[in-house]
């Protein structure tokens, strides 16, 4: 055999036992190049959030979803690869939720440190004596930093006084931004031509120092008021749902309680605790958790406002109202993804609504944001109750 022929067999049998070596194993949850999905769209955010990647998140992950993740991979001294694994996904995700926290808390101390607190006497008195709780004669010092809803302290205070004495809310200012601030805010941005979304940034903080100095007092109305700035259970223009009392909050199983008797079209109402706003959903389809999209544009807008006027796939835990008149827990996002059915409600996609699932099931099937979701869930159920979900 000639020495030619033998190097071609020997070419051909090294191919062939390369050829039989399989690929090294990838992870179920681990996301690559040529991944497609909302836990793509999920990773991107969170690049995009942090800086690493510009654009917007569209759940394919390409060229440069790969370079940002090996960019944040070497900026976190983890293994560059551009594979997002479940430790970069780990690492990914507790920093973009960390730096949210920050920013959360930055913003808080600024809400509240500029103006001094006004005395009780102050409160529902003149607009002049209002007007004169700074150095220089205005109401907010300068300090035009926006003031929104969850808001609290001794500029929401100085706001609500302001808003009381222009006869756009009524009772007592206590510093707590929550839903009758919210509607008199509303109510004086109408009124003033302003753009109306609820948050009293500096257009609408400047106004007000001019309509108080100017004792801009609208007629009577009765459309904001209530017996005390923050009172009562506050609810949403969208679908006005009182909170529910502890008692009437059912812990149940997506699986097992809730999907087996949930239809397509089905409408949820939720609630959130921490604003005290409620909105519309209708049900889009059911897998692991439950697609919905906001019934109106309504509802959209109230849902956003509880997001803090932003879209974001930072969750909370809500109350849900089911179509059977039961309500339950849950945790969701305000985040548009993917395709809608509703044209005209605002929201260019749907969004998601998890329910209560065993954990195990969860860690095996939805490793990242499916755990992040639960524990959502299960951290409002034990503020509820006190009760630890075991399962």
């Amino acid at each position: 055999m000639s020495r030619r022929r033998v190097f071609c067999l020997l070419v051909i049998l090294v191919l062939g036992v390369v050829s039989c070596v399989p690929a090294m194993a990838l992870d179920a949850s681990t996301l690559h190049n040529g991944s497609r999905g909302d836990a793509v769209k999920q990773l991107q955010q969170a690049l995009i959030d942090l800086g690493y990647l510009k654009g917007a998140a569209d759940g394919i992950f390409g060229n440069q979803t790969e370079k940002a993740v090996r960019s944040f991979q070497k900026a976190n001294k983890l293994s560059v690869d551009g594979l997002a694994g479940k430790k970069t996904q780990s690492v990914l995700f507790a920093a973009r939720d960390a730096a949210s926290s920050s920013a959360s808390a930055a913003e808080q101390p600024a809400q509240e440190s500029a103006q001094p607190a006004a005395s009780p006497q102050a409160e529902n008195t003149t607009p002049a004596q209002t007007a004169t709780t700074s150095p220089d004669g205005s109401l907010f010092g300068g300090n035009y930093t926006s003031i929104r809803i969850g808001a609290t302290g001794s500029r929401v205070k100085t706001l609500q006084s302001a808003l009381i004495s222009l006869n756009y809310l009524s009772g007592k200012a206590d510093g707590i931004f929550g839903n009758q601030t919210l509607n008199a805010v509303l109510a004086f941005q109408k009124a003033n031509k302003l753009s109306q979304d609820g948050v009293a940034g500096k257009k609408t903080l400047t106004a007000l120092e001019k309509a108080v100095k100017n004792g801009d007092v609208r007629a009577a109305d009765t459309s904001s008021s209530s017996s005390s700035a923050s009172s009562g259970p506050a609810t949403s223009a969208a679908t006005s749902v009182s909170a529910p009392s502890v008692g009437e909050i059912k812990l149940l199983h997506w699986f097992n309680d809730i999907k087996p008797s949930l239809s397509n079209g089905n409408t949820l109402v939720i609630y959130d605790p921490s604003t005290g706003l409620s909105w519309n959903l209708k049900v889009l389809s059911r897998g692991r958790h439950c697609d919905c999209e906001p019934a109106t544009k309504a509802d959209t807008d109230t849902m956003v406002r509880a997001f803090g006027n932003r879209n974001t796939w930072t969750q909370k835990g809500v109350y849900v109202k089911l179509p059977n008149g039961t309500w339950t827990i849950g945790s969701t996002h305000d985040m548009p993804h993917q395709s809608g059915s509703i044209k005209d409600n605002g929201f260019d996609g749907h969004l998601c609504v998890h329910f209560l699932r065993d954990m195990a099931e969860a860690e095996q099937n939805d490793p990242n944001y499916g755990v992040a979701n639960q524990k959502t869930i299960r951290e409002l159920w034990k503020s509820l109750t006190g009760q630890d979900i075991t399962n």
